[in-house]
């Protein structure tokens, strides 16, 4: 029966605010440290002398160094094991289910750049996993974000950041931090067949790249050489008509 009432209080702790949980571990940590200290004053000469018996006891290590004699100072441990490891236990496990979500939004491509000076590269394809590698042989310090509507990173490069999105929505390149970005590299969406729809789509990419950071040096391959004078009143720096070697081309059209 008493096993059951701790689950129940244990359940009822978990579903507290995170902010309010830890400022109940941290009010019990001071409470019990000046309380002990208080109550057994031979034991525990000093606070801090009870602060580190409290916090040996919550976290279970228990050195021994320091142990209360008095009825009342037992009893109160007694408390302290039930509740204060209960309370140490369910703040470790939220910090662990927070990395884990984190970890997850991250590889989702969920959440927003902060870098500035990165690279973008737009689209997701074999050409575009050649062209990372590219400018991370020639510099590994550069930061390369890819933009794509995959559900997860599909890039296993290391320092690759992945924003999901539609390539063309404000929100997805804002997202990117396109404002601070120096380059734009722009690949045509391999799963569109017909080249006057993927080349379509490259222009309204690009569209929006220049009306969010016409700084950025942009490079956008044209699958169909007789759509380039759609993009005249677009300003992108370099085009790419060629499919042959268009990874390494690309990178050296934004001058690494």
């Amino acid at each position: 029966m008493i096993i059951f009432h701790i689950r129940r209080l244990y359940f009822k702790i978990a579903k507290l605010n995170n902010w309010i949980l830890l400022l109940s571990t941290l009010c019990l940590v001071a409470f019990s440290s000046v309380f002990v200290h208080a109550i057994e004053p031979k034991e525990f000469p000093t606070v801090f002398d009870g602060l580190w018996w409290t916090l040996t006891t919550m976290s279970t290590v228990g050195y021994g160094d320091y142990a209360p004699k008095t009825t009342e100072g037992r009893i109160y441990a007694m408390f302290l094991f039930v509740v204060g490891i209960g309370l140490l236990g369910v703040i470790i496990g939220k910090f662990l289910d927070l990395f884990s979500v984190m970890r997850n939004r991250r590889e989702r491509g969920l959440l927003d750049y902060k870098g500035t000076n990165h690279i973008i590269i737009i689209g997701w394809s074999q050409k575009a996993y050649f062209a990372i590698r590219e400018i991370l042989s020639r510099n590994s310090k550069h930061k390369i974000v890819l933009v794509d509507e995959i559900e997860s990173n599909p890039c296993s490069e290391n320092g690759v950041v992945y924003v999901q999105g539609p390539p063309a929505l404000d929100e997805t390149l804002l997202r990117a931090n396109i404002t601070q970005a120096k380059a734009v590299l722009i690949f045509s969406d391999d799963k569109i067949q017909r080249s006057t729809l993927a080349d379509g789509k490259t222009l309204l990419i690009a569209t929006t790249v220049e009306r969010l950071n016409s700084s950025a040096h942009s490079t956008a391959e044209i699958l169909d050489e007789s759509h380039l004078k759609n993009f005249t009143a677009v300003h992108v720096d370099s085009y790419i008509l060629s499919q042959q070697s268009i990874s390494k081309m690309a990178v050296e059209k934004i001058g690494l």
